[in-house]
C-alpha cells in the first residue's frame, strides 16, 4: 500500500491539470483523425502523388494512437509519480511509440507496388508482378524483427545475448528449420529465376493450375477444377516447371483409326483434303504440318494428323480443337470412310469331326438375330 501514497498528494490543481492534458490530446487526436486526411487529399490533388496517400493512410491510426499516448504519459508525468513508477511509464511509453511507428511501417510496406509501379512507368521499366508482393512480405517481416529488437533493447534485453544464449541449442533449432530455410530459399530461387509470374498458368509433376501466390514458406495454385493447391516452394524449386502461359503456339495431335477394308485411292484423296483444309486455316502454322499413313495393323489403318495452332489461351484451344475433330469427321463422313470398329472372328477347329466355332461376340449376335425373329 505504501507504493499508492502518492495517490493521496494529488492536489484538485493537478489532478484538473492532468485531465486537462489528457484531454486536449484526445481532442488532437480527434482532430487529426478528422480533418487532417481532408487536408492531405487536397495536397494530394495538388502533387497527384500516390506515395503521399500511402503514406498518410499507414499512418493515420499510429499517429491518433501515439497523439492519445503522449497524452496519458504527460498527464502521468504531471502526476507526483515515485521515480520507480515514472521509469516504468516512461518504459511504457517509449515501448508503445515504438509500437506504433512499426506499426505504421508495416502496413507502409504495401505501398511497395505502387513504388515499383511509379518507377516502372518513369523509367519504362517492367517488374515482375511476383516480385512486388515478395518484398512487400519481407519488408513487413524485418520490420517486425526490428520493432520487436528495438521494444527488448528498451527493457534491456540485449538481442546479441539473446542469440547466444539460444547457441546452445543452435543444432537442434537449425535441424527443427531445415524445411522452413529449405523453403525460404526455394522462394527466393523461384523469384531470382523467374520461370513464372502470378497468373500464369504452369505446370508441375502433378499439379497444374494458375498461380495466385508466392510467400516465404509455399506456392498456391488454383486448379482447373477451382482446388487451391499449396506446393512448398523447395518441392517447386526442385522440379521441371511448365509454363502454359507462355506458350507461343499449342500442338492439336490426333490418331484416327480408319476401317482396314478402305480403299487406297479413299485414303489418298482424304490425306490430300485433310492437309488442305489445315494449310488453308489462318489458325494453323505451316511449319510443323503432318498429315501422313502413320501405321497399318491387323484391326485399323492409323491416320496421323499433327498441327499448331496460334491459340495458346486453354479454352481458345479447345473449340480450335473441337473445331477440326468436326471438320475432319466430316471429311470422312464425305469420302465414306469409316472408322475402325471391333470385328468378330471365326475360330476354326483343325479336326475333322469338329464344326466351326464362333467367338463369344459373334455368338452373342447370332442369339439376338435369333430373338428377333
Amino acid at each position: 500500500m505504501n507504493q499508492f501514497q502518492w495517490i493521496s498528494q494529488i492536489t484538485w490543481g493537478s489532478g484538473i491539470t492532468a485531465l486537462a492534458i489528457f484531454l486536449a490530446f484526445c481532442l488532437g487526436a480527434w482532430a487529426f483523425s478528422r480533418y487532417f486526411p481532408v487536408l492531405i487529399a487536397k495536397m494530394s490533388k495538388l502533387s497527384h502523388g500516390q506515395m503521399d496517400d500511402a503514406l498518410i493512410t499507414s499512418f493515420r491510426r499510429p499517429i491518433r494512437f501515439i497523439l492519445v499516448l503522449t497524452g496519458i504519459y504527460l498527464a502521468l508525468a504531471y502526476l507526483p509519480l515515485p521515480g520507480q513508477w515514472k521509469h516504468i511509464v516512461s518504459l511504457f511509453y517509449g515501448s508503445a511509440a515504438t509500437f506504433s511507428i512499426g506499426w505504421g511501417f508495416f502496413y507502409f510496406s504495401d505501398a511497395i507496388g505502387v513504388f515499383f509501379s511509379h518507377m516502372g512507368d518513369r523509367f519504362d521499366l517492367q517488374f515482375n508482378t511476383i516480385v512486388i508482393p515478395f518484398l512487400a512480405k519481407l519488408a513487413k517481416f524485418i520490420v517486425v524483427i526490428m520493432t520487436v529488437i528495438l521494444i527488448l533493447d528498451q527493457w534491456n534485453y540485449h538481442v546479441t545475448g539473446l542469440i547466444t544464449g539460444l547457441g546452445i541449442g543452435g543444432l537442434a533449432i537449425a535441424m527443427a528449420a531445415k524445411d522452413t530455410l529449405s523453403n525460404l530459399f526455394g522462394g527466393l530461387v523461384i523469384i531470382t529465376d523467374a520461370p513464372f509470374t502470378i497468373g500464369d498458368l504452369i505446370q508441375s509433376g502433378t499439379v497444374e493450375g494458375v498461380v495466385e501466390d508466392i510467400n516465404f514458406r509455399s506456392t498456391r495454385i488454383r486448379t482447373a477444377d477451382q482446388a487451391l493447391v499449396t506446393v512448398p516452394n523447395s518441392t517447386l524449386a526442385n522440379q521441371p516447371i511448365t509454363n502454359l502461359s507462355r506458350m507461343s503456339k499449342r500442338r492439336i495431335s490426333l490418331n484416327i483409326p480408319l476401317d482396314l477394308e478402305t480403299p487406297n485411292r479413299k485414303l489418298n484423296r482424304c490425306v490430300t483434303r485433310i492437309r488442305k483444309l489445315l494449310t488453308d486455316d489462318d489458325a494453323v502454322y505451316h511449319e510443323g504440318l503432318m498429315v501422313y499413313l502413320d501405321e497399318i495393323t491387323s484391326t485399323s489403318i492409323n491416320l496421323m494428323v499433327q498441327f499448331f495452332v496460334h491459340a495458346t489461351e486453354l479454352d481458345e484451344f479447345l473449340k480450335l480443337k473441337e473445331k477440326f475433330n468436326f471438320a475432319i469427321l466430316s471429311l470422312l463422313d464425305e469420302e465414306a470412310i469409316d472408322l475402325a470398329t471391333t470385328r468378330s472372328q471365326m475360330v476354326i477347329d483343325r479336326r475333322q469331326d469338329a464344326v466351326p466355332k464362333l467367338t463369344a461376340a459373334a455368338e452373342n449376335r447370332d442369339s439376338r438375330e435369333k430373338t428377333d425373329e
